[in-house]
């Protein structure tokens, strides 16, 4: 069997709009079924191998890439020397916040985490908490300057060259 990965071209993509409900429908709905009650921790997982698919190369184009994905406004609001915090918001954000207390913002947590991993060099974490009251998300994003990423020589993990 032939593994290929699919990967979806955004300037094909950028004019084309799409119903909320459907892309509401497979985040809140069908994923959590197939996966089940470990669907976070495979959310956070999933979100690192997207954004070993999809690199940015800077902050500003980590906050692009979730406009873009329509995963909402993210912005940073604080940036220290081993910690960073930033902000989920968006119309999305807040209906979900309204309709359920069950809902999970993992997969951005871990696509967060493998982008800064990457650009900071370090092994990181980012951990999400809930604000439904300001109807936000905040990421606070972890990384200890004594643990920097080895290169491997294998592909196993490497990020691949794709362009947004």
């Amino acid at each position: 069997m032939n593994k290929q990965s699919t990967i979806i071209n955004l300037e094909e993509l950028q004019d084309i709009s799409v119903p909320a409900f459907g892309f509401e429908l497979l985040r809140e709905v069908l994923i959590p079924d197939i996966l089940g009650q470990d669907h976070p921790q495979m959310l956070y997982w999933a979100g690192k191998a997207l954004a070993r698919k999809y690199p940015v190369s800077s902050l500003d184009e980590l906050t692009a890439f979730f406009e873009k994905a329509g995963w909402g406004n993210l912005s940073l609001v604080h940036n220290k020397k081993t910690e960073m915090e930033f902000e989920l918001s968006g119309e999305l954000i807040s209906i979900r916040f309204k309709k359920s207390n069950e809902h999970t913002f993992q997969m951005e947590a871990g696509f967060i985490a493998e982008q800064l991993q990457t650009l900071n060099n370090q092994i990181t974490e980012t951990y999400e908490q809930l604000k439904k009251r300001a109807n936000k998300a905040v990421f606070t994003v972890k990384w200890d300057q004594k643990d920097p990423i080895q290169a491997e020589e294998n592909s196993i993990g490497k990020r691949s060259e794709r362009k947004l």
